[in-house]
């Protein structure tokens, strides 16, 4: 069972000289990362979504909020076997949205390596397996993403099976678009250069091949879910996203911590303004929740003093790299993290986060954003701000809650509600 001790890994004589909101502030934090620790994955409409909605409705209501709901479905695969087959081998894989599945018998083909594009005259017909540069990787529709997958598919591959080369070596899943005509007509999978390290050699080898992506296509049912205080006064808007292909302790649990903790301090330390929290669903189909909200229930910009977007993996561990794939835990966040403003916030902001790696070098929103915070400002509110990052187990399974810590998580809330204030003053 986690306690406060064992979550914040401090002293007794620490935790006893904690008092008042930080204090309440580590229930909040400890009791969300656990909730993500429990599950297997947080896809749109699963059990894990489902939970994490849960959780969200009862904070919100325990803190008077008028909570609302806007449903919205999403597609869903249900794999009953996935695996890259060749003569005296086989691989598990991992099927990418948008899933094009096949028969029980798969695709039978030649077996080819996709290194760069001067390979890309011998893949027609074949599944290929493609070799992504080195990268934090984390979009399908994404370069270099994009191009390689247009420019295989394009040239008449009968498969695709993406190998994602992270720093872990493991599998990473992307965000995909929630419309499979926005992506190429392909099956397409997604394997990681350490499980799939045998493969690799087999499509280097050449021989035939089997690619079978066998299961359910089916659609299921999500929600963005928001509460609000009317006041009726100008809004302070805080949005975070909700789902994600793994457990994601380090990818969404800082946002969901934060989130939880804002939204029981902000009815008493905002009352002059109206509240909206917004959870938002199928982020991992290219923020398809938030394009909803935003086109239906959002209000205008002209009604919003602050919107704070809470992105993914701010407060997520980091490593040193010791070897191909060998990673040492440090006791510290991984400083490959963001901070971005509104150009007028930029100057306050960095004087909050001072001394938070990564997170204290604030950047201009002029320069430009990405996810939801670029879906933020397109639409024209201002000023904001938002945080996000894609740490090294961003969108893989192991992402779990050795991979952040709740201290980082809290010195982040602490800035967060300075900046808040002061962003309104």
């Amino acid at each position: 069972m986690l306690t406060r001790r064992t979550i914040l890994g401090a002293t007794p004589a620490a935790i006893a000289s904690t008092a008042g909101p930080a204090y309440a502030d580590a229930d909040i934090v400890a009791e969300s990362l656990a909730l993500l620790d429990t599950r297997t994955h947080l896809r749109t409409g699963g059990s894990g979504d489902s939970a994490v909605a849960d959780h969200v409705r009862a904070t919100l209501r325990r803190h008077n909020y008028r909570v609302s709901a806007q449903r919205l479905e999403a597609p869903s695969f249900e794999a009953r076997r996935a695996h890259l087959g060749w003569d005296g081998g086989e691989v598990a894989i991992e099927p990418q949205a948008p899933v094009r599945a096949t028969n029980s018998a798969g695709i039978r083909a030649p077996l080819r390596l996709w290194r760069d594009a001067t390979d890309t005259a011998h893949v027609s017909g074949a599944i290929v397996v493609a070799l992504l540069p080195p990268g934090r990787h984390s979009q399908l529709l994404a370069e270099p993403s994009r191009s390689i997958v247009t420019q295989i598919a394009s040239a008449g591959a009968a498969a695709i099976v993406l190998i994602t080369d992270g720093p872990t070596g493991e599998t990473i899943l992307l965000n995909a678009p929630i419309n499979p005509s926005d992506a190429p007509n392909v099956p397409i999978a997604v394997l990681g250069p350490k499980p799939g390290a045998d493969a690799i050699a087999a499509a280097r080898a050449g021989g035939d091949g089997v690619f079978v992506m066998e299961g359910e296509l089916r659609r299921v049912r999500s929600a963005n879910i928001w509460g609000t205080l009317d006041r009726g006064a100008p809004y302070v808007v805080v949005s975070t996203p909700r789902t994600a292909w793994t457990p994601a302790v380090a990818e969404r649990g800082p946002g969901f911590a934060a989130f939880n903790a804002l939204a029981a301090w902000a009815p008493a330390a905002l009352p002059g303004h109206n509240l909206l929290f917004v959870s938002t669903t199928a982020h991992e189909y290219d923020n398809a929740g938030s394009h909803d909200f935003f086109e239906r229930h959002a209000p205008a910009p002209d009604r919003v003093a602050l919107w704070l977007h809470l992105g993914a993996g701010f407060a997520a561990r980091d490593f040193h790299e010791v070897g191909r794939f060998a990673l040492a835990p440090l006791p510290s966040p991984d400083a490959q993290r963001f901070l971005l403003g509104s150009d007028a916030l930029v100057p306050m902001l960095r004087e909050t986060f001072a001394g938070q790696a990564g997170l204290e070098c604030a950047y201009p929103t002029s320069a430009g954003a990405g996810g939801e915070l670029n879906e933020v400002l397109a639409r024209g509110y201002a000023p904001a701000f938002g945080l996000f990052a894609a740490h090294r187990y961003h969108h893989v399974a192991q992402d779990r809650l050795d991979k952040t810590d709740p201290r980082w998580i809290h010195a982040a809330i602490d800035a967060l509600k300075t900046s808040i204030l002061r962003a309104l003053n």
